[in-house]
């Protein structure tokens, strides 16, 4: 157990499953104490009994982050009971797969807006005045790599990243100076069911058959970027060559984007391992 931890308050959205389960246990490993947050009462149970198990201290407050009245009964649940908030992590969302000519595509935005950005911005709202009172504490918010590089068929939720990489940009600034830190957290493809429900053929063509990162991975990830006080993460590190890519050019972003669709190519850069986001969905118990 790391000492730098130990009874500090982490309040996690999204926490029934994937990312925001592990984060959750990753933190709780660690000797916080955490409030978790999520739409689901039963996943949300099941998560704080894990927590439990680690021995850490846990609240759980059934959340849907897209009511205003449900996040402020969520932020003071989490002051009432621990009197602080030492790290928040916005994680909770949603994701849709579709051309932009896709009749619904508007609405997918829509949704995705209300649930990973408007929502987030809530939370934050409500949680920044606790931070500012103590004059510390940490935001950390999930985005994406396509929160830097939009990818075909995966418009709809790569607008919403960008708005999320562009909020975390600005709060940053925004805090600076008063003890609060923002740390955005962009992962490549994750093994989470955010993208269940997607026919592999629907798939944006780069993911069709890379090896997703595990959540466990996010969640270390997420661990050591509050710990070491980071700004932005990006996982994999070799995802990195592809938003340096798209910083010079968007031709050259294109054209690193349409490499990674071929197999051999994505293989040397160590973004197809082994089996693919649908052959490790499938093979997941389920949690």
């Amino acid at each position: 157990m790391n000492a730098y931890f130990a009874n500090k308050v982490v309040l996690v959205t999204g926490a029934s499953r994937g990312i925001g389960r592990a984060v959750a246990l990753a933190f709780a490993g660690e000797g916080a104490r955490l409030v978790l947050a999520a739409r689901s009462a039963d996943r949300l149970a099941q998560v704080e009994n894990e927590v439990r198990d680690l021995g850490s201290e846990v609240l759980s407050v059934p959340t849907d982050v897209t009511s205003h009245d449900a996040v402020a009964a969520l932020v003071d649940a989490a002051t009432d009971r621990f009197g602080r908030i030492d790290v928040l992590v916005n994680n909770a969302g949603i994701g849709k797969v579709g051309g932009v000519e896709a009749a619904e595509f508007a609405d997918d935005v829509r949704q995705t807006l209300r649930a990973s950005l408007f929502g987030m911005i809530d939370v934050t709202q409500r949680a920044l005045p606790v931070l500012r009172q103590q004059g510390s504490g940490t935001i950390v918010n999930m985005s994406s790599v396509m929160g830097r590089k939009a990818f075909s068929r995966f418009g709809s939720y790569a607008i919403v990243m960008h708005a999320v990489s562009a909020f975390s940009d600005s709060l940053r600034q925004e805090v600076a100076g008063g003890g609060i830190r923002v740390v955005a957290i962009h992962p490549a493809l994750t093994a989470t069911d955010l993208l269940k429900e997607a026919e592999e053929a629907e798939m944006p063509p780069p993911f069709r058959h890379m090896t997703p990162l595990s959540s466990e991975e996010v969640a270390r990830a997420v661990v050591a970027a509050v710990r070491r006080g980071k700004r932005r993460v990006v996982l994999p590190r070799t995802a990195n060559m592809l938003l340096l890519g798209e910083a010079l050019s968007p031709r050259v972003g294109d054209l690193i984007a349409t490499a990674l669709t071929m197999r051999p190519v994505a293989r040397v850069l160590g973004m197809s391992r082994g089996k693919t986001y649908h052959e490790t969905i499938l093979s997941q118990p389920s949690v």
